[in-house]
């Protein structure tokens, strides 16, 4: 026999399921769909004029030097720059580039990478972070890979 108890948590399943199933696909039509908005938005505002890198990273003392003088200046006129020490200005310097970064670096080893915009829109992401690390210790051979990857993609 079915108790009042189990009857309300069955309704209660009913009438949640389908509610939670539509939350979620209308969240990732949004993520698409918001996911395209940026493709197109970049493309437009950067990649036609040749600009197909986002670059971020930031003031470390861990990288920054090796950046600016090592990798920056060989994408010279293909890069667009933020700067992760400067985030707070982002909003209003670089609105739509933060968005793009944002959506596109994921949550994790963020800073620094590369986001390149390949063709039909296709975004790779190369990640300098734990390379770094490793050559700080005198392990060079991830922060060559990485570079490899980088210009191979450019």
């Amino acid at each position: 026999m079915v108790t009042l108890r189990q009857l309300g948590v069955f309704v209660l399943a009913a009438v949640c399921l389908p509610l939670i199933v539509v939350g979620a696909a209308v969240y990732l039509l949004w993520r698409l769909v918001w996911g395209v908005v940026l493709r197109v938005w970049f493309w437009g505002a950067h990649a036609v004029r040749g600009r197909r890198v986002l670059f971020v990273y930031s003031d470390s003392p861990n990288w920054q030097t090796y950046i600016e003088e090592n990798i920056l200046p060989r994408l010279r006129n293909q890069v667009v720059v933020l700067n992760w020490s400067q985030r707070k200005e982002w909003s209003v310097q670089s609105p739509w580039e933060s968005r793009f970064f944002r959506r596109f670096a994921g949550e994790r080893e963020f800073n620094p990478l590369a986001i390149v915009f390949g063709k039909f829109g296709r975004i790779q992401v190369v990640r300098f972070h734990q390379a770094f690390l490793d050559f700080k210790h005198g392990k060079e051979a991830a922060l060559r890979a990485a570079e490899t990857e980088l210009f191979t993609l450019v």
